[in-house]
């Protein structure tokens, strides 16, 4: 299935509240003291602008180094009259992020800040053109792409979890489409040769007839509590099924991932909490731990039921979001604790009371 290609009215409404920072420039070549052919040339340069502005987001390929490239070049030719003109060298920094992968955007937005001080310094420009070309530009090319990088994270981790998720379904589709099959199959054998054997009785052994007749429902009430104890475990998977959901999550995203799991006798409301900790807690570790590995551990010790997620990423004493935060009101609400160490990586320790 193709996508068609982004146009103009799918580019959101920030990517035109971004063009403010460009009405200095224009306002100060309109209405500025400048000479006809000066004027003149800022205000196709804002013309120029705007299509290379709107082009930077919609192409993502290296091709938007050209982009980058001619809005760095407008803002050398417009800086020796507009020192405004120096906001150029921030839209290229910005649009570095749509065309290379983190690190060789990194890299480009380097070069892309040595060019526009090269430029500031070989026209003598004021100090605050060395702001704008050196200090917001880095700082607004750095953060675009962390964002872009984060974006393409988010987008992979669904792609990931879609997959995982397609699986699961059609591995239960089977499942259960085996399940039904070996009860059914059973059962209805059963319950014909029982119909036979009562039909032949009939005329020369009522008694005996009734009695299969009644064996016909008993298997038939067998069979139909058998059907719906499977459709139950098709509707809910538990905390089993949870860990290998993780597990191929984990996997799909490219992190070493082990489990130690010893059979722990849960309330539902438990194995409910502990699931959705689970995931909550996978999920933290591929967005944001750039781990390469997770241990999971499931045990129980001293009354309690404990769950451990350690992984080797970068740590860090972040305050909580709203997925923790969540996790432990959850975890609280049923006794339990929460506990999180970021030492070594991060290690996210459960606690509830069996």
């Amino acid at each position: 299935m193709t996508s068609r290609p982004k146009g103009l009215r799918d580019l959101g409404w920030e990517t035109y509240a971004w063009l403010i920072y460009a009405l200095p420039f224009l306002f100060t070549a309109i209405f500025g003291p400048f000479a006809s052919v000066e004027r003149a040339v800022m205000v196709a340069s804002f013309v120029i602008f705007l299509p290379l502005y709107f082009g930077s987001y919609l192409i993502r390929t290296p091709h938007v180094l050209w982009i980058t490239a001619a809005l760095d070049v407008l803002g050398a030719v417009n800086c020796q009259w507009n020192p405004s003109g120096s906001v150029f060298f921030v839209y290229a920094a910005a649009s570095i992020s749509n065309g290379f992968s983190t690190r060789t955007a990194m890299k480009v937005l380097a070069g892309q800040v040595l060019l526009s001080t090269a430029v500031s310094y070989a026209i003598g420009a004021e100090w605050w053109v060395y702001m704008m070309s050196i200090v917001i530009s880095t700082l607004v090319g750095s953060l675009t792409i962390q964002a872009h990088a984060r974006e393409a994270g988010d987008a992979k981790l669904r792609l990931a979890q879609e997959e995982v998720e397609r699986l699961a379904k059609l591995a239960e589709r089977e499942r259960i489409a085996r399940d039904l099959h070996d009860l059914l199959g059973h059962t209805l054998s059963v319950v014909v040769l029982k119909s036979e054997l009562a039909q032949k009785l009939m005329s020369r052994d009522p008694a005996r007839a009734v009695q299969e007749i009644a064996e016909i429902e008993r298997i038939s009430r067998q069979g139909l509590a058998d059907v719906r104890e499977a459709i139950t475990g098709y509707r809910s998977s538990g905390l089993s099924a949870e860990i290998e959901h993780v597990r191929d999550t984990l996997t799909a995203a490219g992190i070493d991932t082990t489990i130690e799991a010893r059979v722990v006798s849960l309330a539902p409301a438990q194995e409910t909490a502990l699931s959705l900790a689970l995931r909550e807690a996978a999920t933290n570790v591929i967005r944001h731990a750039a781990a390469t590995r997770c241990h999971i551990k499931f045990y129980a010790q001293d009354g309690s039921a404990l769950m451990e997620v350690q992984d080797d990423g970068k740590g860090g004493d972040a305050p909580f979001g709203n997925g923790l935060t969540g996790m432990r009101e959850r975890i609280q609400s049923l006794g339990g604790v929460l506990q999180r160490e970021t030492a070594h990586g991060t290690r996210l320790m459960i606690s509830l009371p069996l």
